[in-house]
């Protein structure tokens, strides 16, 4: 069954939003993962410690790499998006990548008990957020879809449905709020995207709502789900959480520019979110 792509209209309040596979590595950047690390990493000038957490294909995932010295045995590798962008970033400054894994609502703690640099996982920059931490500027723009069995289900007849969010993404934050206007609204929570998608697919609910980057690399594998477009007052995206008053923030922001000068950027976004993807 051939997809479609819905534009519809929602009226409803701003909501700050942000993104929350390919399965491709570079093995050059330096990988730590919190189960072969104990206590803090120790941040020092020539190490950029990146906290992160890795369940959100394709910002950041865990893929295994096999040991050369015994093939039965894989260690866990983490790549995405998020991680080669942290990588050129990296470069620029000088430094050697770390990153760490932890659970999503510990990644700005890590950041306020100065275990780690950075924190890169598909964050939105929202206002509860910055009173905790500082943000760089945003480098990736995205958009909520709503995906359900011949993208029949449309933004006006979420009421009285049971729709589906990814545990801990920003669309799940965006769907609670959807619940003020729609108290008839029920929210089910899932894990990983794979589980979201099976249950659109097999009617345990009516639709989800997802990342339109992430929905775009599910549907190619489920043939009867398609997905509308929902759109939203005002910019949504990803930026990097640093601590307050960071002293890396300004060359961060740098980086940044100089990478989607340079064009990496687009090749980022080319490599793991294909054609379909939003330039900033």
């Amino acid at each position: 069954m051939k997809r479609r792509w819905f534009l519809v209209g929602l009226t409803l309040p701003f909501v700050s939003a942000g993104c929350r596979s390919a399965e491709q590595s570079n093995p050059a950047a330096e990988v730590v993962t919190e189960g072969s690390q104990k206590g803090s990493p120790d941040i020092d000038t020539d190490t950029l410690v990146m906290a992160t957490t890795p369940n959100y294909p394709p910002y950041e995932l865990i893929v295994s790499k096999q040991n050369a010295g015994d093939s039965a045995q894989a260690e866990p590798n983490i790549v995405g998006f998020d991680i080669d962008l942290a990588r050129l970033i990296a470069a620029r400054l000088g430094k050697q990548l770390s990153v760490i894994d932890l659970p999503f609502d510990e990644l700005l703690l890590a950041l306020t008990e100065g275990k780690a640099d950075i924190a890169m996982a598909a964050l939105a920059p929202s206002r509860s957020r910055k009173q905790i931490v500082d943000f760089s500027n945003i480098y990736y723009r995205s958009r909520h879809t709503l995906v359900s069995i011949d993208g029949y289900l449309r933004s006006r007849d979420l009421g009285y449905q049971a729709i589906g969010v990814h545990n801990g993404s920003v669309q799940a934050r965006f769907a609670q709020r959807l619940t003020d206007e729609l108290p008839g609204l029920y929210i089910e929570y899932y894990d990983s995207l794979t589980q979201l998608f099976d249950a659109v697919d097999v009617g345990e609910i009516s639709g989800a709502i997802v990342e339109a980057n992430l929905a775009d690399n599910y549907l190619k594998r489920y043939a009867d789900i398609q997905a509308r477009v929902m759109p939203v007052e005002g910019p949504t995206g990803s930026a990097i959480a640093l601590p307050q008053n960071s002293p890396l923030r300004r060359d961060i922001n740098t980086a940044l520019s100089d990478i989607k000068a340079s064009g990496e950027m687009d090749q980022l976004i080319a490599r793991w979110f294909g054609d379909r993807s939003i330039r900033t």
